[in-house]
């Protein structure tokens, strides 16, 4: 091989690795996230650290209690809102732009409401909301899975009853993760997200009459099966396929 031909391929592998770079980006882009800052955290420099990178890569829409307000300089002039001043109503738009919910800061409080479906606190109710519609749930676990001291001295019933918990929301397909692996773990989450196959079953389309509904939009992979389309078909209800 000659020189010449060497430097073309040397020259079309970076346009390459940089067409991929953009074209990754690009889709990273398109995706909106939400960030749920609503529990104290002793080192506040951490978990700042930790978003960082989610911020910089995605649209985010940041939900903060009055104790994060302080910190919002940190996220580069990103949008947010107050989590005890917002409706329900607005929450639910959020749920619905936002295609994941990430938790950087948890409570025992919310790791136990969560695996018990106790919604009478706005957190848990917006992870919830989350759960409800088969978007990812990020949660980091730093200050809520017991370290070794507390392994080794409290007692074993106080931690088997935090480990069903966690086992719980882990088999509710929540991801429970170190803030160290946040944004990888949100990344993973979102390309899963996206080739997620729904499925669509007859029952969902008659709850949908039950609902009063004359459409059921459905992400554009969905599988409907026969006996669904020819029950929406009965009920006039248009199914709508759409992307993310």
């Amino acid at each position: 091989m000659d020189v010449k031909t060497k430097v073309k391929m040397l020259v079309q592998q970076v346009v390459e690795a940089y067409l991929k770079e953009q074209l990754q980006g690009k889709e990273k882009e398109k995706h909106s996230i939400a960030i749920l800052l609503g529990y104290q955290s002793q080192n506040p420099s951490v978990v700042l650290e930790a978003v960082t990178p989610l911020i910089d890569s995605y649209e985010v829409t940041l939900i903060l209690s009055k104790e994060w307000l302080p910190s919002h300089a940190a996220f580069s002039g990103k949008p947010y809102v107050l989590l005890d001043e917002t409706s329900q109503q607005e929450l639910n738009r959020i749920v619905e732009s936002c295609s994941t919910l990430v938790v950087p800061v948890a409570s025992y409080r919310l790791l136990s409401k969560l695996a018990l479906t106790m919604d009478d606190e706005l957190a848990v109710w917006l992870a919830l909301q989350y759960q409800l519609l088969g978007k990812p749930v990020v949660i980091a676990k730093d200050y809520i899975e017991p370290n070794v001291y507390q392994q080794i001295h409290a007692p074993h019933s106080v931690q088997e009853r935090l480990q069903s918990y966690i086992r719980q929301i882990q088999a509710d397909q929540v991801k429970w993760v170190p803030l160290s692996k946040l944004a990888q773990t949100v990344d993973a989450q979102l390309t899963a997200y996206k080739e997620k196959q729904s499925l669509i079953l007859a029952k969902h389309v008659e709850k949908a009459f039950q609902d009063g509904l004359k459409e059921i939009v459905v992400p554009d992979k969905s599988r409907v099966t026969p006996s669904a389309k020819d029950l929406a078909k009965e009920l006039k209800i248009q199914i709508i396929k759409t992307s993310l």
